[in-house]
């Protein structure tokens, strides 16, 4: 759980970091939406480590799911970005998306409702 944490904190760093530096440079890419659901990503996870019970355990790694699928969606229908370093970083975070919805998969699995 450590690792997945790490992964869904360096995720939203990084993807917010991305987004701050699309709204200098390109701020017809710079998407509010897609800022909000990276950042879910981690706060949803952190929120379901510090859940009390089950019930709220299952209801924020399924928030937390929900985010990562709607960030790996933004960020593939995200255009072209016509620098570089910035479409490496948007590749990146796609990559990381898929590791880390793959991995609550296998955490949603296994929950019990």
């Amino acid at each position: 759980m450590k690792e997945l944490e790490v992964k869904t904190y360096n995720f939203a760093i990084q993807g917010i970091g991305l987004i701050k530096s699309l709204e200098k440079e390109f701020p017809e890419l710079a998407n509010n939406e897609l800022k909000q659901s990276i950042g879910s990503v981690s706060i949803k996870f952190i929120d379901a480590l510090n859940a009390e019970g089950n019930e709220d355990f299952a209801q924020n790694i399924k928030d937390c799911h929900s985010s990562a699928l709607k960030s790996s969606i933004l960020l593939i229908e995200m255009d072209e970005i016509k620098n570089d370093t910035f479409n490496k970083q948007k590749k990146a975070l796609i990559n990381e998306s898929k590791v880390i919805i793959e991995k609550l998969d296998i955490i949603i699995s296994k929950l019990i409702f």
